[in-house]
C-alpha cells in the first residue's frame, strides 16, 4: 500500500507543477490539487509514522 500512495503522490504533484504553470499558483484546479496533495502526504505519513512506532516496541 505504501508504494501506492508514493505513486499516487508523485502523479499528483506533477499534476499540481503542470496546472501551477499553465493556469496559476491561485487557479481553483491548482488549489484543488494542492488540496489532494496535501491529503495524500498526510496519509503518507500517518502509516510512516505507525510503522516507525510499531518497529520501536517490537525492539
Amino acid at each position: 500500500m505504501n508504494g501506492t500512495i508514493v505513486a499516487q503522490i508523485e502523479v499528483v504533484r506533477w499534476k499540481m507543477i503542470e496546472s501551477g504553470i499553465r493556469f496559476g499558483l491561485s487557479s481553483p484546479t491548482t488549489i484543488q490539487l494542492s488540496k489532494e496533495l496535501d491529503a495524500l502526504i498526510n496519509i503518507h505519513q500517518r502509516n510512516d509514522s505507525k510503522k516507525t512506532t510499531h518497529s520501536k516496541i517490537i525492539q
